[in-house]
């Protein structure tokens, strides 16, 4: 059980909501009919193995830039070796950078993010790439994924789909939390020599992609 292995590590599993571990988390995947079409694209998972855990943060950063709901699709495509996120029946509309902004704008501490997978805006690494003339290229970030992932290199990412695959989800977790002790610390190297020695317990290959991980933080910590 997630809040088992969590207790291990010698972490809180059912805090106040103020100590919890902050997850961005793309407001559609709460069930908050914000999409293109209207709708919404609820994930149950999200609710019951991570709602108890930590305090969601909803970001929508397609309705943030004043989008409408519904709105007409937008997608991202390849111009001049450079991905903008336009419009499909208007290219003159351009969103990237609007999109970038909100990334790079938000104010309120996290500890992690889930996006929704193949969002122009939101997806990570899933994104349907589109050439200048039609047709898909590839894949890659949405426009507000990618500026988020370049403003905090250390901050847990994934798409909402990542998430069914068990040992993901417990990855994912357990790297929220050590986020958080980071975070929060006023004694970052004291935090993570802590973190270093807690997951000392841990099972392979949850100990190596978790001292992966810490280590990650302590390049900007140190």
């Amino acid at each position: 059980m997630l809040p088992d292995l969590l207790q291990k590590m010698g972490f809180e599993t059912a805090p106040p909501a103020h100590r919890r571990p902050r997850l961005g988390v793309s407001t559609c995947l709460l069930g908050r009919p914000v999409r293109y079409d209207g709708g919404h694209r609820d994930e149950p998972l999200l609710h019951r193995e991570l709602g108890p855990l930590v305090r969601f943060v909803e970001v929508c950063p397609e309705v943030a830039i004043g989008l409408p709901v519904p709105r007409p699709p937008i997608q991202v495509v390849t111009l001049d070796g450079e991905q903008r996120v336009r419009g499909v029946a208007r290219p003159d509309q351009d969103h990237t950078d609007a999109l970038g902004a909100q990334a790079r704008n938000i104010d309120t501490p996290l500890d992690g993010f889930v996006f929704k997978a193949r969002s122009p805006s939101c997806g990570l690494g899933t994104t349907p790439v589109h050439g200048p003339h039609g047709g898909v290229l590839g894949l890659g970030d949405g426009a507000f994924a990618a500026a988020l992932a370049a403003r905090f290199p250390a901050l847990p990412l994934c798409n909402e789909s990542d998430l069914q695959d068990p040992s993901f989800l417990t990855a994912f977790a357990v790297r929220l939390f050590c986020h958080r002790q980071w975070r929060q610390s006023t004694h970052p190297q004291q935090a993570l020599n802590t973190l270093r020695r807690r997951s000392e317990g841990l099972d392979e290959p949850l100990l190596s992609g978790t001292r992966r991980f810490i280590e990650h933080l302590a390049a900007p910590a140190g």
